[in-house]
């Protein structure tokens, strides 16, 4: 007789991991001969969401886990058949009951789920982040196989106590000593071999032993690349930072309390991504009587980021942390996907991360989980000098009322001094909201929200070349500084376009500067606490890139008078050819990362005794935004004057084999004391701007008392194409007001051209900013 079920949630609500992985053992094969199945999982049972009805298909768009979810076998059907229809059309043979029972008395759920596989279309285009000088987890890293480059993702890095391993899927590394590659500072490099130590599949039973799972055999699919160079490796995770330690289980310890829980991860395909533990032990696959098994099957988390693509294999899963101020903990490596229906009348399909347990393959391997190494960098490498100069311009305004605001929203602009170092940068590109100064890069170059890449208006307004002689053997610089009255736009275009100088690129930092210091006084002028604080923290950014010396010149990365020749495989056709490129090619990434990030504890400490209890001490601008593009032209003057790029270039070329250490330390002794100096200059003049603009704007006691704006304010403005919007050197001069310093009115003279600048020639850069 069948067991009577009195409270059948009483008793499911007991079911242990081991039970569902017993009788799944003991059924499965019965479940998959049964027509549409096509998968099974160990998981908590799926709840129709409120608005669907009881007796309507269930899929995994209509239901959920709830905190109520019994343990249950997920079973994945490829078409939901209602039960009347069995027996009516359909054998009744193949229906699937609600319920498993065992020989021993034990009742286990099953769950039925609508979710087909869908055939995976043609493969995306992988546009991942490079890294510029350090390489970690989420950085991506390269194959060539076949005349083809495969791509796939760090997922972190593990010993044995001898040797360090990059840890990611055998199916990019390939066999033993294969070399694999990444693109560093621009630069496609070899950055290891693959080693020996690799997984493919690995029986169940082994893979947990004491567990009953005959012909089931675990998909791994991991691979090591033995590193060539550690020193230039960090155990952080790009976009999440330094990580806790690596959560251990076995089948002494695995629980029913992994189910659902969230999770985070960083893909170098996809970026940010959130997902929870569907179900776990996903058998996904047949074949000639054995049975294929992933540990865990990911699914999305609401409404949060999870679009994995190809090139996210190899990314590491990790779980919340136990304790506040610890890193998030590693759980698992992605080596694959699987898109399922998920229902509704557009039959959408969502993709679903299968992942491999990483304390498994830590113990079949005889390896560790490192956590530990090179850490206390930024997330976002280079950063540094950035948050450094916002933090201290905040800390140095004249104007009382003006510092109180500024520094009520420390957190939103910047980060406090002492935790610029301190690890507390990790999870930003997870996170909502990016702090103001880093919003140029961060926001408006990369993600949902960009304007567009290489080619857009704003990549040309973080940087103005000033160095090159032109046809009359003079700079820009020397031009500016005979007189203020080439500090215009058509001068500038004049000056780009000469035969001696040609520079495509036209930077326009400084009128990028004057364009939004009239943005600031337009907000103080109308009482816009919110607004102002936004425009000055993004400006922060800009006049960073001004007191940054390769920020200034057009040997940026190297003289391109002084070039080698390298063999360069193109990565489309496999085919190799030598390239000209400068000896110094390398140098922007090994100045502004590498010196800056060995040797940020110096810096702040510097920076700290060099302002303690002072405001910036400078006259304020009276020059309206001419004035505020002239001084932001005398920053880069003076950043010239104190480190040339020249002599930048110079050095790096006969240490640029170094490890990235020795090279960030050279210069480091050469440029230290300069590049601190520098730096202070560019938080002076950016704490003078902000000063200037709310006097001339008219700031007042009740803007000030505004005090902390929720960062959702701040990001529901920067996130709009219209706000600051980027311009070329060609379109940004009807847009700039004020009056220069003879007292000609730049308004007066742009007019004429403001009026032709109709809303169709604006049109292109607005439409390619909203369709980026």
């Amino acid at each position: 007789m069948p067991i009577q079920q009195s409270d059948p949630y009483k008793q499911f609500s007991t079911l242990s991991f081991r039970d569902l992985v017993d009788a799944r053992d003991f059924y499965h094969r019965q479940l998959m001969r049964k027509d549409n199945v096509v998968g099974t999982a160990l998981g908590r049972y799926l709840v129709r969401k409120e608005k669907h009805k009881k007796d309507e298909k269930k899929t995994l768009g209509n239901s959920e886990v709830k905190t109520y979810s019994w343990p249950c076998i997920l079973v994945f059907v490829s078409q939901w058949v209602p039960k009347g229809q069995f027996g009516h059309g359909i054998d009744a043979a193949h229906f699937i009951p609600p319920l498993i029972e065992m020989s021993d008395g034990r009742v286990i759920p099953l769950c039925v789920v609508e979710a087909p596989p869908q055939l995976s279309g043609p493969a995306e285009a992988v546009n991942p982040k490079f890294p510029g000088n350090w390489i970690g987890g989420g950085y991506p890293v390269i194959a060539d196989v076949q005349g083809e480059e495969h791509i796939a993702s760090i997922g972190g890095m593990v010993t044995d106590g001898h040797l360090v391993y990059a840890l990611t899927n055998r199916h990019v590394t390939g066999e033993t000593g294969e070399v694999v590659y990444s693109v560093l500072g621009g630069e496609k490099v070899p950055i290891g071999r693959s080693s020996s130590k690799q997984i493919t599949r690995m029986p169940f039973e082994r893979a947990y032993p004491g567990w009953p799972g005959k012909g089931v055999f675990v998909h791994m699919d991991i691979g090591l690349i033995e590193v060539d160079d550690a020193t230039r490796w960090t155990a952080q995770i790009y976009g999440i930072g330094t990580t806790g330690s690596l959560v251990d289980l076995s089948t002494d310890n695995i629980s029913l309390r992994l189910l659902d829980t969230p999770l985070q991860a960083y893909g170098c395909a996809s970026g940010p991504m959130n997902g929870r533990i569907l179900g776990m032990f996903y058998r996904y696959q047949s074949v000639s009587g054995s049975e294929y098994v992933a540990d865990f099957l990911i699914a999305p988390d609401g409404d949060k980021p999870f679009e994995t693509h190809r090139g996210d294999s190899g990314t590491l899963w990790l779980m919340p942390p136990d304790k506040p101020g610890e890193g998030p903990k590693p759980l698992a490596v992605q080596w694959g996907g699987q898109v399922l229906m998920t229902g509704g009348g557009t039959q959408e399909g969502q993709p679903y991360a299968l992942a491999t347990s990483l304390s498994t393959v830590c113990r079949i391997l005889n390896i560790d989980y490192v956590q530990d190494w090179n850490i206390g960098h930024p997330e976002y490498w280079g950063a540094v000098g950035h948050y450094t100069i916002a933090e201290k311009a905040c800390e140095i305004v004249k104007d009382a009322q003006l510092k109180s605001l500024m520094m009520a929203n420390l957190n939103s602009i910047t980060f406090p001094l002492g935790q610029i170092n301190a690890g507390n940068m990790k999870g930003l590109s997870t996170k909502n909201f990016v702090p103001l100064a880093d919003v140029p890069d961060m926001v408006w170059k990369v993600g949902p929200n960009k304007r567009g890449g290489m080619t857009s208006p704003e990549h040309s307004n973080h940087f103005a070349d000033m160095d090159k002689k032109d046809s009359n053997n003079t700079t820009l610089l020397e031009l500016c500084e005979k007189s203020a009255k080439n500090i215009d736009p058509t001068v500038w275009m004049t000056y780009y376009n000469d035969p001696k100088v040609k520079d495509g690129s036209k930077g326009l930092l400084p009128f990028r500067c004057w364009q939004i210091y009239d943005e600031m006084v337009d907000a103080a002028g109308k009482g816009d606490a919110k607004r102002f604080v936004c425009t000055a923290g993004i400006l922060s950014h800009y006049v960073g890139d001004a007191c940054q010396p390769l920020h200034i010149s057009y040997m940026f990365n190297g003289d391109p008078a002084d070039t080698e020749t390298v063999q360069v495989t193109n990565k489309k056709t496999g085919v190799t050819k030598s390239v000209e490129q400068p000896v110094a090619k390398g140098v922007h990434s090994a100045y502004e990362d590498g010196l800056v990030n060995f040797h940020t504890p110096e810096i702040l400490a510097r920076l700290q005794k060099e302002f303690d209890g002072k405001t910036h001490g400078l006259a304020l601008n009276k020059g309206h935004g001419f004035g505020a593009a002239k001084a932001v032209v005398g920053l880069m003057q003076q950043t010239f004057d104190d480190i040339q790029p020249k002599k930048i270039v110079d050095a790096f070329v006969p240490i640029r084999k170094l490890k990235p250490k020795d090279v960030a330390q050279n210069l480091w002794d050469e440029f230290g004391d300069d590049t601190v100096k520098v730096m202070a200059a560019g938080a002076r003049t950016l704490s003078m701007l902000w000063d200037s603009a709310w006097a001339e704007g008219g700031g007042t006691a009740k803007m000030a008392a505004t005090g902390a704006i929720k960062p959702s304010a701040l990001k529901s403005l920067y996130i709009k194409p219209s706000f600051l919007e980027s311009f070329t050197l060609a379109q940004i001069g009807p847009v700039l007001k004020g009056t220069s310093t003879n007292g000609a009115s730049t308004v007066k003279k742009k007019a004429p051209a403001k009026k032709k600048a109709t809303a169709k020639k604006k049109a292109p850069a607005k439409k390619a900013a909203k369709k980026k």
